[in-house]
């Protein structure tokens, strides 16, 4: 059988994955994953490149399974706030429940407490400072499916300007939670409508 170009990278990315949440980012070397993988180490340079360039299609594919919520839920009502207010309440629930995310946000706190090496937090800028290709993606997806809803009435500038700004709230609260999932949904869902709906 034949293994497309795509379902190598899909295996390694799940290998680098697996090996991230059972031991840390750290512990990820192109060997590892590899192995892990059943290819050459080689094979793993030439699809993904350096270990940075593996760890943000890492975060990305992990992003796609979250951004499927967000397509999900502003696909199937008919009120934006309310899909908002959903979609925001799934990602919170799901990212609690995610062990990628664990992974990552354990080691970004064993490194502030001084427990390793800071090149185990080599993926939080993924999540933070170069956040980007990140929330580019859902802003995108968000971007495509806002039309439908009558109730927007903003410019598109106006537009773009409120769903950078609600993406970036839901990514801090991934990062920090807070409230449960529900009461932030709701205060997300509240500030929404004051961002993307006029009057």
């Amino acid at each position: 059988m034949t293994v497309t170009a795509e379902g190598v990278r899909e295996r390694l990315l799940a290998s680098a994955a697996d090996i991230t949440c059972e031991s840390g980012w750290s512990a990820v070397t192109m060997g590892k994953v590899a192995a892990r993988a059943g290819v050459s180490r080689q094979t793993v340079y030439n699809e993904l490149g350096s270990k940075p360039a593996l760890g943000q299609a890492m975060v990305l594919r992990e992003l796609e399974r979250f951004l499927a919520i967000v397509e999900r839920e502003l696909d199937t009502h008919d009120d934006l706030v309310a899909a908002i207010r959903s979609a925001a309440e799934q990602i919170l629930l799901m990212a609690g429940d995610n062990p990628l995310l664990h992974a990552l946000l354990a080691s970004a706190h064993s490194v502030s407490r001084g427990n390793e090496a800071a090149s185990s937090t080599d993926l939080l800028p993924f999540l933070t400072t170069d956040a980007q290709p990140l929330i580019a993606a859902a802003t995108a997806v968000i971007g495509e499916r806002v039309e439908r809803f009558p109730e927007l009435d903003l410019q598109p500038h106006e537009r773009a300007v409120a769903i950078d700004s609600i993406v970036r709230l839901v990514l801090s609260h991934v990062m920090q939670p807070g409230a449960s999932p529900a009461e932030t949904a709701d205060d997300l869902a509240w500030i929404a409508a004051r961002v993307l709906l006029r009057g």
